[in-house]
C-alpha cells in the first residue's frame, strides 16, 4: 500500500459475513466520519450507511461500522458532512 492508498474497514455487527475492507485512493488528512455504500433493501435501491469507529491506525486505514439501510440511490439523498461515497471511488462492490 502506497501513501495516497488507505484502507477501511466495515464492520457489521449483527452479520459478521457481511464483514469487508476496501482500498481507497486519496490522501486525506483525517478519515472520513462517513461511508455510504450502494446496496438494495428488499430490492428496491438502497445505500448503507457505515459510520467511523476507529482511526486509530489513520493514515494507513480506519474502521467503519455499519448503521443502518436508507431506501434510494445515493445522488437522492443529501450526503452528511465529511461522508464519502464508494460509489464516487468506483467501489460499489467490496
Amino acid at each position: 500500500m502506497n501513501e495516497d492508498t488507505w484502507r477501511a474497514s466495515f464492520v457489521h455487527p449483527q452479520h459478521p459475513w457481511r464483514d469487508f475492507e476496501h482500498h481507497f485512493s486519496g490522501d486525506r488528512e483525517v478519515p472520513p466520519a462517513h461511508i455510504r455504500r450502494p446496496s438494495s433493501l428488499a430490492g428496491m435501491p438502497a445505500f448503507d450507511l457505515y459510520l467511523l469507529s476507529d482511526s486509530e491506525p489513520w493514515p494507513s486505514g480506519s474502521t467503519y461500522t455499519y448503521t443502518q439501510s436508507v431506501l434510494g440511490h445515493l445522488g437522492e439523498h443529501e450526503p452528511p458532512e465529511y461522508c464519502l461515497d464508494m460509489e464516487e471511488d468506483g467501489a460499489a462492490t467490496p
